[in-house]
């Protein structure tokens, strides 16, 4: 089967992004199945043709979507033409009833988008840090909760994972629940509290596309988000004969 992916940002220009392509390609190969990838912050009007969305990492977001101008002083870059297209994905993605998978800033984005809020810098809470050490992602532990879709997914309870942010949840989306957490009690996974009539979700505060592809919390999230946009896909096929 054929699936159009969407990232929802993914400059040619910026070679990280690609990243997510690469991944993305590895589990279409690893699950059988053709992938058409398109960048929906280059033409968000292609959010309507695609059977699911990647919502990709980068910019802090502007807090004053979630209620907390003050915290701006605390950001690094806010890129308010891209808060701006992506919010606006995340409520097309509802609209249609797309699956979803989130990634770093990603889960940040999807969890103000459903009524939750950030903490705009880890440090200055009194937390370790999770930016980049040295030019490289941070590696750190994380510990998944028993019956959640991620440990589901992966097959492990722990594991280890790239970190490359210095932003996180602070309140929780209402209808959200948290599936994974660092260490340092940094929250690294939502999930919809009840999936039942739901789209799939998932979003991950680490970088499964910068770690090794056969890692237990990187390809398989992948191959689990390409399974459902398959299975969405078929279903929707089926409805319209």
């Amino acid at each position: 089967m054929k699936l159009h992916i969407g990232l929802s940002y993914a400059p040619a220009s910026n070679p990280k992004y690609g990243k997510y392509s690469e991944a993305i390609r590895k589990a279409a190969s690893a699950t059988g199945h053709e992938v058409v990838i398109s960048d929906l912050s280059a033409n968000p009007s292609l959010a309507s043709e695609v059977d699911g969305i990647v919502f990709t990492g980068g910019a802090d977001i502007e807090p004053e979507l979630y209620g907390k101008p003050e915290l701006r002083i605390q950001c690094d870059d806010i890129d308010e033409v891209r808060d701006k297209i992506e919010f606006e994905l995340a409520q097309k993605a509802d609209e249609l009833q797309l699956p979803i998978l989130g990634i770093c800033r990603g889960l940040q984005l999807l969890n103000v988008h459903y009524g939750g809020t950030l903490i705009a810098d880890l440090e200055n809470i009194g937390k370790p840090s999770h930016r980049k050490d040295e030019g490289y992602d941070r590696r750190h532990d994380v510990h998944l909760e028993p019956g959640k879709l991620v440990k589901k997914v992966s097959r492990v309870s722990d594991g280890n994972v790239t970190s490359a942010h210095h932003q996180a949840i602070d309140v929780v989306a209402p209808g959200m629940a948290v599936s994974a957490k660092s260490e340092d009690g940094v929250i690294e996974a939502i999930e919809w509290n009840d999936q039942s009539g739901k789209p799939y979700f998932l979003a991950v505060q680490w970088h499964p596309e910068r770690m090794e592809y056969d890692e237990p919390l990187a390809g398989s999230l992948f191959e689990s988000f390409l399974w459902e946009v398959a299975a969405r896909k078929m279903l929707s096929e089926r409805l319209k004969k």
